[in-house]
């Protein structure tokens, strides 16, 4: 979720490796890989996360962090069973290749958003800590959400529909893809429970633009007009190509 900006500092803190691009093409009737993601927790926690709660004013309890670390391998088994086939039915659809082979993500039990750059996803929602806890099914989904905001970026410049919505305000538009690719995935893998989860968040638990996104893709527009603008869109090697 990209609705909370942190200071530069405190970025600076989180383990990130350089992301590995590709410059693969596609030819018709050719697969796409879908990119290998890497889940990153070291077993002390991360700075990140050690530090984040002198500027939230929420300390991070070290149960949460310890818990977070004995549970990496988890979480990287729940991602690699169902995040692989969300990513590799997105990017079929599409016929567009992901931008790189491989991404690492961080996870971390600080109360803020994921966010898809960095890649920072929140996993305080599935400890035993949690009030309500999320259900483990429910995490590659969030993994998907915040990853696949780096693939659509490229038809942001070409995309009629982001135009006719220009009035709309950044988090709105800069989701209709995003949430259209979730959409699209979800019913066709005939995930009908994921997609009620999801649906309940975006309308009644998050705040109002999640909501107007949720509902241009899904009650105004359709989710497949966003993805026949995927299908349109440059693969990052052309765009590097015609921006030298």
């Amino acid at each position: 979720m990209q609705k909370l900006i942190l200071p530069i500092a405190f970025f600076s803190l989180v383990i990130l490796s350089p992301f590995q691009s590709t410059s693969q093409t596609v030819k018709s009737g050719q697969n796409i890989s879908a990119p290998k993601i890497f889940l990153v927790y070291p077993k002390n926690g991360t700075p990140f996360d050690r530090e984040c709660g002198s500027f939230m004013q929420k300390p991070v309890e070290k149960s949460s962090i310890d818990e977070a670390a004995s549970r990496l391998g988890e979480f990287q088994d729940l991602w690699d069973k169902d995040g692989a086939l969300f990513m590799e039915t997105a990017l079929q659809e599409v016929g567009v290749p992901f931008p790189y082979r491989e991404m690492q993500a961080t996870l971390t039990v600080c109360d803020l958003s994921s966010v898809s750059s960095p890649l920072i996803i929140n996993v305080k929602g599935f400890l035993s800590s949690a009030v309500n806890q999320h259900p483990l099914w429910a995490f590659p989904e969030i993994v998907f959400h915040e990853v696949m905001h780096t693939y659509v970026r490229n038809v942001y410049d070409i995309s009629p529909l982001r135009k006719k919505y220009a009035s709309e305000p950044p988090v709105v538009l800069n989701h209709l893809h995003e949430m259209a690719l979730e959409k699209m995935i979800l019913v066709k893998l005939n995930r009908g429970e994921l997609l009620n989860w999801v649906d309940n968040r975006y309308r009644n638990l998050f705040p109002p633009v999640y909501k107007r996104a949720w509902e241009i893709v899904n009650d105004i527009e359709g989710y497949e007009a966003f993805i026949d603008e995927l299908k349109t869109m440059p693969s990052s090697q052309s765009v590097r190509n015609t921006s030298k």
